[in-house]
This record gives C-alpha cells, sequence and structure tokens, in this order.
C-alpha cells in the first residue's frame, strides 16, 4: 500500500490472517460464557440415527428455549440445517446461528 505521498506502508498482519479460528474454538467459547453466566445449556451432538440438522446447542433462558447452529464466519449451513431452522421459525421457536460470543450476546438480548 502507498500513503498519501506515495511513499510504501507497510501491511500489518492481523491475528485472523495468522490463527485459523475453528469452529471448535468458537463452540468452546460459548460454552464458557454460558457457563460464566449460569444460563442452562447443553449440546446436541450427532451420532449414528440422530436427527439430521439438529442446532449444536440448546439454551434455556428467561424462560425460553433457545436453539443455537455455531458456525465460522464463512461457514455454510447444511440442507438439512436450514429445514430445521426454517422448522423452527414456523412453530415460533427461537432460533439463531452466531459466530461469536459477541452474536451471542446479542441473541440473549432479544
Amino acid at each position: 500500500k502507498k500513503d498519501k505521498k506515495g511513499e510504501g506502508m507497510k501491511k500489518i498482519k492481523l491475528a485472523s490472517d495468522i490463527i485459523k479460528v475453528t469452529e471448535n474454538m468458537i463452540k468452546a467459547q460459548i460454552k464458557d460464557v454460558l457457563a460464566l453466566k449460569h444460563i442452562f445449556n447443553f449440546p446436541l451432538l450427532q451420532a449414528l440415527g440422530a436427527y439430521r440438522g439438529v442446532p449444536d446447542r440448546i439454551i434455556h433462558y428467561q424462560q425460553k428455549v433457545i436453539y443455537l447452529e455455531i458456525k465460522t464466519p464463512k461457514g455454510k449451513m447444511s440442507q438439512h440445517q436450514q429445514e430445521f431452522q426454517r422448522q423452527c421459525v414456523e412453530d415460533g421457536i427461537d432460533y439463531y446461528v452466531v459466530s461469536s460470543v459477541e452474536e451471542l450476546e446479542q441473541c440473549l438480548k432479544k
């Protein structure tokens, strides 16, 4: 890059350029934040015979049940996950897709 005088500038590497943030890292952060806030929650793990498309975590918060799908910022939902989300929306069940603790915080405020 060049500054206004046309002189070269060094590009700064960001942590996100160096460290790849995985879905499991985000899941661990969200689990820890929920535990610190004493919010009852539990994971739904895929296993043989499990219902396809179920979200990653269920939260009980302020007399509501919230389904939470956790993705990296570039992550995509599968067709089964999209169908599950659509069914939740039709049934009036809170369902959020989050990529960070900050996004989780916004969901809890709704």
